[in-house]
């Protein structure tokens, strides 16, 4: 933080390019007292939140299915490793095309970019709970319910949960990218509608509030996955 700060007030670069840390932190706070920008972070959550939820319940079940049947996913494996290195972002002219200039578009493309990485993670994450583990509660006469609610879903919470993590920062990403070109409200198309105005400052401001936001969902994941571990 002293560094962008630094940089800044060493005036390496002009103030159309870059400007210091507390400046940023200034117009940010201007900005959200005047409510000018409350309604595209209403808007940009909005999106995130229905993009993230529904590639988690897509992704946790259908994790779920491809632990109990191993031979599907191995045949699987090989497509959700494509489609998770597949840049989805470039299906945004035929999303258009399908499904006309509105929000839908934005939280398909934020779904597609976060729903595989929860597969892959809540699949891997079952699977790889130690047999030792699954034994012993077998040994104690838990029933398969029992046994995943006890057993097997704490074990393999830390790999469901990284998933989880990177999966709302792709949907954010795809978000906020999408808001670029794709929306004419939204924290992303408000750093772009600053780029263009060459008003550097709001547009730092702006991304400080995304980054600020990410920042604080992730922590609430954090204590989420805390919280369950010590449940359970």
């Amino acid at each position: 933080m002293a560094t962008l700060e630094l940089v800044g007030r060493a005036e390496w670069f002009d103030q159309l390019t870059y400007v210091p840390l507390s400046t940023m932190v200034e117009t940010a706070y201007g900005l959200l007292v005047s409510g000018e920008l409350t309604d595209d972070i209403i808007t940009t959550i909005g999106l995130v939140f229905v993009s993230f939820v529904s590639a988690t319940l897509v992704a946790l079940v259908i994790g779920w299915f491809l632990w109990r049947h191993d031979k599907v996913k191995q045949v699987l494996d090989p497509y959700l490793i494509v489609l998770y290195a597949m840049p989805i972002f470039v299906f945004y002219p035929m999303f258009i095309i399908v499904f006309g200039l509105n929000v839908f578009p934005i939280v398909l493309i934020a779904f597609a970019m976060s729903v595989t990485i929860i597969i892959i993670s809540t699949a891997n994450g079952l699977a790889k709970v130690p047999d030792v583990l699954i034994d012993v509660g077998r040994s104690m006469g838990l029933s398969r319910r029992e046994q995943f609610r006890h057993v097997i879903f704490p074990a393999a919470v830390p790999y469901i949960f990284t998933g989880l993590k990177l999966g709302f920062v792709y949907a954010f990403i795809g978000v906020i990218a999408s808001e670029f070109i794709l929306s004419n409200s939204g924290l992303g198309y408000q750093i772009s509608w600053y780029y263009q105005q060459f008003q550097t400052a709001d547009m730092y401001a702006v991304l400080l509030i995304v980054i600020t936001l990410a920042v604080v969902v992730n922590l609430g994941l954090i204590r989420i996955e805390d919280r369950l571990h010590r449940r359970t």
